[in-house]
């Protein structure tokens, strides 16, 4: 077992209340779909395409989305030369900061 010191603790602790919180507001604020559970979103996409309904559009839109998201995080972790995962948590905490405002807007 890895030991890990208390201020590692605490961020992980913190980082996983902010993604929680984020997924709930998405939830909420897409009308049932997930922004990081993406077999929750394939199930909607797969009902929506068996009812012919709008649903499969949107599961795939976020799946598609949060498949762009893995490859930016890529290719931005790819691009650093230094502390990769800052500059990844950095890139996150742009966009989140960016759907809020938008959100707001």
């Amino acid at each position: 077992m890895v030991r890990l010191p208390r201020p590692t603790k605490l961020l992980a602790a913190g980082l996983s209340a902010l993604a929680g919180f984020v997924d709930a507001t998405g939830f909420l604020a897409v009308g049932g779909f997930f922004i990081s559970f993406m077999s929750g979103n394939t199930t909607r996409m797969a009902v929506g395409l068996a009812a012919g309904t709008g649903a499969a559009a949107l599961g795939a839109w976020l799946i598609g989305l949060f498949v762009l998201g893995v490859m930016t995080g890529t290719l931005a972790r790819g691009a650093a030369r230094v502390h990769k995962a800052a500059v990844v948590l950095a890139l996150v905490a742009a966009l989140l900061a960016l759907a809020a405002a938008l959100g707001m807007a």
